[in-house]
């Protein structure tokens, strides 16, 4: 029984479609997998999304690896891999030629929303069959800690604390996230939200807060833009698959 199993409620789960762009990299794959597991979403994803992260894996990173890794993501979570998306509806979506498939194939798989670091390239409308959510990695993941706080730490402690390498600690867990730019938003986020004794220490950090404190000073209240959620979720669709970021996570480490 995994620690997902210990959240006995009906809700409904969000239903995420992956780009290639936010599942190409060892920590964002991580962080986005540990979530998952503990139902704070429904990850999906098409064959051509996986090849277009295959053929962009990160420097360093070898074929062998990411054949590894693409195969736990998809043994993991079962109900992940979509089928391709008719050409019809891809030359239907309102976005970049070459990321079509990416928008048709959210709308294919009935998504609640698309991740993606490329929101410029898609323009889908808001209302109607083709309506789509798209949010940046950083947004995605603020927004679902705004909304479960609880599921999400205890994704990243489950995280962590499976991890046989740097980062073991949810502060370093945290101060990992802020110096790069994939995560750097939801780690400042992150940072405020858990308890003291498990804050990063990043002068990145640092600087977030002195300026959250400066705005307030000027403002008199800081309003941050909170994420709608979504008006409908689909009902609960995830395959069991108790340990999947870990096993997704030890293919690249070799464990």
């Amino acid at each position: 029984m995994t620690e997902s199993s210990y959240w006995p409620d009906s809700r409904e789960i969000e239903r995420a479609f992956l780009d290639a762009n936010v599942i190409r990299g060892q920590l964002t794959t991580d962080v986005l997998l540990s979530l998952a597991e503990q139902d704070v979403f429904e990850p999906r994803w098409t064959q051509e999304v996986i090849d277009e992260m295959h053929r962009n894996r990160p420097p360093g990173v070898s074929e062998k690896a990411i054949d590894r890794r693409i195969a736990m993501m998809n043994g993991a979570f079962e109900r992940a891999m979509t089928e391709a998306p008719p050409q019809e509806l891809q030359d239907q979506m309102l976005a970049d030629r070459k990321d079509k498939h990416v928008l048709a194939g959210a709308v294919h798989s009935q998504s609640d929303v698309l991740v993606s670091d490329n929101v410029k390239d898609f323009y889908p409308p808001s209302t109607g069959p083709h309506a789509m959510r798209v949010e940046r990695l950083n947004e995605f993941l603020i927004r679902k800690l705004n909304e479960d706080p609880q599921r999400v730490q205890a994704g990243l402690q489950g995280m962590v604390s499976r991890n046989r390498r740097e980062p073991k600690m949810m502060a370093a867990l945290i101060d990992v996230m802020a110096e790069g730019q994939e995560l750097r938003g939801f780690a400042q986020k992150l940072n405020a939200v858990v308890p003291e004794g498990q804050r990063g220490t990043s002068p990145v950090l640092a600087a977030n807060q002195r300026g959250a404190a400066q705005y307030t000073a000027l403002e008199g209240v800081a309003r941050p833009a909170a994420a709608q959620a979504p008006e409908t979720a689909p009902e609960v669709r995830k395959s069991a698959g108790g340990q999947s970021a870990e096993k997704v996570k030890d293919t690249e480490q070799g464990k």
